[in-house]
């Protein structure tokens, strides 16, 4: 079993060690001599090793005393840092925050919050995983990540998982696309190419199931990975994309792409920050989720 020194002790005889008396040195630390005293007795009780020694009306410190005050010192000097070092944090927490999160995600609601974040904790670094929620929510209960932003996973034993916004899936489709003046056919529907970030992703796997449940099976997708890139294949006549509204406000009002809604009735989904469930938040993580619910106001 480790033995571990009285810090309290310590400081007694780093004091008593530069005063050479017990009358200062009890004026200095706010004690009786007889606490000093006994504080002394009992580290040198604790340690088996004589401390000082009387010359006259000083006190003269021992070889043994001589190498424990450098150790007191460094000892006693540390706690001061430490202190220190939790009261910056306090004043300007540091640290790392480690997010996890959907490629949509990445590219939309983290410019909303990360910016806002970083003036409020300067001293932070973020790192972001992007991923697809399966793997992201993996990795959240991995310990490689501490926050997600995630569709809500099938799941949730073990975690916390905070809703922060519900939109919709829309097909997305070129500006003189058939089907933005006629209804498509179960048949057209089974045949069209369609442009996703990945075949792994919750949106896919919705979207699938939604056209099953009514009876067409679609096989022929694109993946992408990338918001940005599927708009730009629409674009080019090469498929339509799965995507919510809110990921092409500007090519939609520009006219470059077109929002057709989805057939056999809408298909939504729900955002939300997770974390662990046993893990308590820290400040920052607080402040990330607090600014995450804020940003999904905007995307509902």
């Amino acid at each position: 079993m480790e033995a571990f020194l009285d810090t309290r002790q310590l400081r007694a005889f780093s004091v008593l060690a530069r005063c050479g008396s017990f009358t200062e040195a009890a004026v200095d630390l706010h004690l009786t001599q007889s606490a000093v005293s006994h504080s002394i007795k009992a580290l040198e009780d604790d340690l088996g090793a004589r401390l000082f020694l009387r010359s006259g009306r000083k006190l003269l410190l021992t070889p043994s005393g001589h190498e424990l005050l450098g150790h007191a010192d460094a000892i006693l000097r540390q706690m001061v840092t430490a202190r220190d070092a939790l009261s910056a944090m306090e004043k300007s927490p540091r640290g790392k925050l480690r997010i996890g999160c959907s490629t949509a995600a990445a590219q939309y609601l983290l410019l909303m919050i990360l910016p806002k974040f970083r003036t409020a904790f300067p001293s932070y670094t973020v790192s972001v995983l992007p991923g697809e929620t399966p793997e992201t929510i993996q990795s959240l209960r991995y310990g490689v990540i501490d926050m997600s932003i995630t569709l809500k996973p099938r799941e949730v034993n073990g975690l916390t998982c905070e809703p922060i916004f519900k939109d919709r899936v829309d097909l997305l489709v070129g500006p003189e696309h058939p089907w933005k003046k006629k209804i498509p056919t179960p048949a057209q529907l089974a045949e069209e190419t369609y442009i996703v970030t990945s075949r792994r992703s919750y949106t896919c796997e919705l979207f699938t199931q939604h056209f099953l449940a009514k009876g067409v099976r679609v096989g022929k997708f694109i993946e992408m990975g990338s918001i940005e890139a599927m708009k730009q294949f629409v674009k080019l006549g090469l498929g339509t994309a799965l995507a919510a509204p809110w990921a092409a406000v500007g090519d939609l009002e520009r006219g470059e792409l077109a929002c057709v809604p989805m057939p056999f009735g809408r298909l939504e989904r729900e955002w939300v920050v997770s974390c662990l469930e046993d893990r308590p938040l820290n400040q920052a993580e607080k402040e990330f989720h607090r600014l995450a619910s804020a940003a999904g106001a905007n995307f509902g």
